[in-house]
């Protein structure tokens, strides 16, 4: 489905922070499994307990939770990384385990189509996921090698309606102790 006007809403994870077989609920990679349940109506108590006790066995390192302090230095990073590559940015909220951001990629699509970027949503956010990265571990505040985990998700934004649910979706992370940076509202 192409996105409304070029907007997407793309979320993504700490390391550790959604693992399979999570009592919160979870998915598979593109839903090549059936899993019950999600984090609205999650699955039955220890459902897949055995599955979450060996993903966290797998695990290199400590999940990351950023710290208030992290979550600010993520989001201007973010920020900085996303602006400097020509994407718009609506919003953009860093919690302790996950940011979301609501981007606008047509005016990369000139440089994008140059580069041969056949994604760009997915290829400009993981720059930004990159160098907030860097920035942490050039600090000392979370080890090099992985702040995030692997994949983000991507949404395409179908309409105008749908837009502004994302824009007051993002905003609402203030009241979890979210960062949220925004452009000012239209009149």
């Amino acid at each position: 489905m192409p996105a409304w006007n070029g907007w997407y809403h793309i979320v993504g994870s700490t390391y550790g922070s959604w693992l399979p077989g999570d009592p919160r609920g979870w998915r598979s990679r593109h839903h090549r499994e059936h899993v019950e349940g999600d984090y609205k109506n999650p699955p039955p108590p220890g459902k897949d307990h055995r599955r979450h006790v060996r993903s966290k066995s797998l695990m290199k390192r400590e999940p990351v939770v950023l710290t208030f302090h992290q979550r600010e230095l993520v989001c201007r990073t973010m920020i900085e990384a996303l602006r400097f590559h020509h994407v718009e940015v609506k919003e953009l909220s860093v919690s302790a385990t996950h940011f979301h951001v609501l981007a606008g990629f047509t005016s990369v699509g000139h440089t994008a189509q140059i580069k041969h970027i056949s994604d760009p949503p997915r290829h400009y956010v993981g720059i930004a996921r990159s160098r907030s990265s860097r920035a942490l571990s050039d600090v000392g505040l979370v080890q090099r090698g992985g702040l995030w985990a692997k994949r983000t998700k991507i949404v395409p934004i179908s309409d105008p309606s749908h837009f502004h649910s994302v824009v007051e979706y993002v905003r609402r992370h203030a009241d979890e102790g979210a960062i949220v940076w925004s452009l000012p509202r239209e009149a």
